[in-house]
């Protein structure tokens, strides 16, 4: 086993999340929770849960002065706004922050200030995901040995240590942006999928490269969001959702984060119903001359609609950019299904910053990160892929 591996097995021993908080609470260590840029209704609940464990937490920081105003601090807690943070004579050490997207965008404006960054901190959670990790080391240290690159391993070995720390600068991100590594990109004249359309974006994306595309959006509303762009620019977009078969089964509707229900779940309210299809079939039936390029994000259906796309992979080896970050296990499931189908892929890793461009323009909340100059490129625990050639 290489030497970075064992390191990094022996640092997560020691810096699991369930091992930091308790050297935090034996310590006395000042923390800080953030509640931006909401505050829920049942804040004090929150703070007290941490202060049950023994964690120090002494101060409670908002977005702003009207934010504080529905804060009642509790004997030894200073309640500051985010502008207030610098001023503060003794820094917390670590901040909890709840909000995935939006707190955990001030990582580096609280990071100048020594303080790190916590994300979700349920300690069963934390500490069950150690346990399941450390069961599948074997799994994960052959898919860290087929990854080509010495950035991709060194990337994976980082997406591990943070889910299992869950503290953000554990984390290491790269500078593309989500889908686009050179090298493993669409090119003029490709025949291009596209799973999880969403709004069209990235299939706008993939025809600017040259390729011709067929988008795939399981939800009716996304669906309807792809229609007019799909007409500007020439993309074929159908409302079907990638799978190992053709079926129809319920989901769930959420924007980005709708996703296919598993046959044991409970409908969703209003029973909403999608079709599926394999991409095999979809390739037979519109007599595709080949495949040159699948991106996958289908929100955890990722590896059915591999199995559903096999002998299109096993045929064609289509360059590929799947999400890999949507189950645990996706970490090692993918890639050595991929790598069962066709053992002469190459593999690359990367964890991307997710885009909040449109949110940031047009919500008052995030436009608050232009006024602090914090990216609208956010880290996060998700937007890991995996790239195959």
């Amino acid at each position: 086993m290489s030497s970075d591996f064992i390191e990094m097995i022996s640092y997560l021993s020691e810096n699991r999340f369930l091992r930091k908080v308790q050297w935090i609470s034996s310590n006395k260590i000042p923390c800080a929770i953030l509640f931006a840029p909401a505050i829920p209704q049942n804040y004090r609940q929150i703070i007290d849960s941490y202060k049950s464990i023994g964690i120090n937490i002494n101060h409670v920081c908002v977005l702003t002065d009207e934010h504080k105003k529905f804060l009642q601090p509790a004997d030894g807690e200073t309640v500051v706004n985010i502008n207030e943070f610098p001023n503060l004579p003794v820094k917390p050490k670590f901040i909890f922050v709840l909000e995935r997207y939006f707190g955990t965008a001030f990582i580096d404006y609280f990071g100048k200030f020594g303080t790190n960054m916590f994300f979700l901190p349920y300690i069963n959670d934390a500490e069950n995901q150690y346990n399941f990790y450390i069961k599948y080391l074997p799994e994960l240290y052959d898919v860290h040995e087929m990854l080509a690159d010495d950035e991709s391993k060194k990337i994976f070995r980082a997406a591990i240590t943070g889910r299992i720390t869950r503290l953000m600068q554990d984390f290491i991100y790269t500078s593309e942006y989500e889908y686009f590594l050179n090298g493993f990109l669409p090119e003029e004249g490709d025949i291009a999928i596209d799973g999880g359309a969403l709004d069209g974006g990235t299939a706008i994306d993939f025809l600017r490269q040259g390729a011709k595309v067929y988008s795939f959006e399981m939800d009716a509303n996304n669906y309807k969001n792809c229609l007019a762009p799909a007409k500007e620019y020439g993309f074929t977009i159908e409302n079907l959702g990638l799978s190992n078969q053709e079926s129809t089964a319920f989901y769930n509707s959420n924007g980005a984060g709708s996703r296919k229900l598993n046959n044991n779940a409970p409908p969703p309210p209003g029973g909403l119903v999608a079709n599926f299809i394999d991409l095999d079939t979809y390739v037979e039936r519109k007599n595709l001359p080949r495949v040159d390029y699948i991106k996958l994000d289908i929100e955890g259906s990722e590896l059915d609609a591999l199995h559903g796309a096999a002998k299109t992979i096993t045929r064609w080896k289509p360059k590929m950019a799947i999400c890999i970050y949507h189950k645990p296990e996706d970490l090692w499931t993918l890639p050595k299904y991929i790598k069962y189908l066709r053992n002469d892929y190459e593999f690359q890793f990367r964890h991307h910053y997710c885009d909040r461009r449109e949110e940031v323009n047009g919500n008052s909340h995030w436009s608050f990160l232009k006024q602090l100059g914090v990216s609208y490129r956010t880290p996060s625990e998700y937007d890991m892929i995996l790239y195959c050639r």
